[in-house]
């Protein structure tokens, strides 16, 4: 058998075969390339949002240190990453911070209101929790009993649960129900991380039941 023959028959069915195939190559390859570089852009463009909320953030933290506080920069820098970066995990914890301005100003409507903001938005479950517990004791102390207890009805907990019973306890304490009070700081007691040094708190609390009980 003539070898030429068979080399050149070979790479006539190889021309044959591109032919028919390269639109179909040329796409795979043109639509490969563009999910490679547009995961690459969209992982860049998150990555630079993330580092510019960043930077914003540390701005409102450097302003608002105790003792040397900016109050105006450190609200118009939280103010900007919620506006313009509410997708980054920073949004949720500006919202925090200018939760505590809003409410070390007396302005507890605007506090609220940040602390919405954060259960509704943020990607962080400990955000959320945060400002679940904070918005759930300021309606507490605001006398709204039945609303924070209802805001403090949360299926996961997610490690905060003697946080939630233990504020449960003081509304119910408030409510005069100090059966529910009992139940909620033993399970706030049973929610503790072993050695924990906030347990004779609470087991000061679940004392002080009995003896109003008792008396």
């Amino acid at each position: 058998m003539d070898l030429n023959l068979v080399e050149d028959d070979e790479q006539e069915k190889a021309r044959k075969w591109w032919l028919e195939n390269r639109a179909a190559i040329i796409t795979g390859v043109v639509l490969g390339l563009s999910i490679i570089i547009g995961f690459n852009w969209w992982g860049g463009y998150k990555t630079g949002r993330a580092e510019a909320a960043s930077q914003l953030y540390y701005e409102m933290q450097k302003n608002d240190v105790e003792g040397n506080r900016i109050t105006a920069r450190a609200i118009n820098a939280g103010q900007q990453i919620i506006d313009d970066y509410a997708d980054t995990a920073y949004s949720g914890k500006a919202a925090l911070i200018l939760a505590r301005i809003a409410y070390d100003n007396k302005d507890i409507e605007g506090a609220k209101e940040k602390l919405n903001w954060a259960i509704d938005n943020s990607s962080q479950f400990e955000t959320v929790h945060t400002a679940r517990l904070r918005l759930a004791s300021i309606l507490m102390i605001d006398g709204k009993l039945d609303e924070s207890l209802a805001l403090l009805s949360v299926e996961h907990m997610d490690g905060f649960e003697s946080h939630y019973y233990e504020m449960r306890g003081d509304i119910y304490l408030r409510l005069k129900q100090a059966d529910k009070a009992r139940d909620a700081y033993r399970a706030a007691i049973d929610g503790l991380s072993a050695g924990s040094m906030y347990e004779p708190v609470l087991k000061m609390k679940l004392d002080a039941i009995a003896t109003d009980t008792s008396s």
